[in-house]
């Protein structure tokens, strides 16, 4: 079974965030696939898995790297 969503996280300056987290959706060795975007609202992700363990994996992992990034851009 394959996992697909697309999250919009709402913030003040997403190209910063962006910017941090880019390198690391462009790694080739995880297991799903994950598109950045700066958008109107926020940050938009995009994350695709063919399967719902990797799938859980990059949700879990890109949520809470978006809120750290997110936080520190504030600091």
């Amino acid at each position: 079974m394959k996992g697909r969503a697309g999250i919009i996280f709402e913030m003040e300056d997403p190209g910063r965030v962006l910017a941090a987290l880019g390198p690391e959706a462009e790694d080739p060795i995880q297991r799903s696939e994950i598109n950045l975007e700066a958008c109107d609202r926020g940050l938009l992700i995009e994350i695709q898995s063919e399967d719902l363990v990797s799938f859980r994996a990059a949700l879990n992992t890109w949520i809470r790297l978006i809120d750290i990034a997110s936080k520190m851009v504030k600091v």
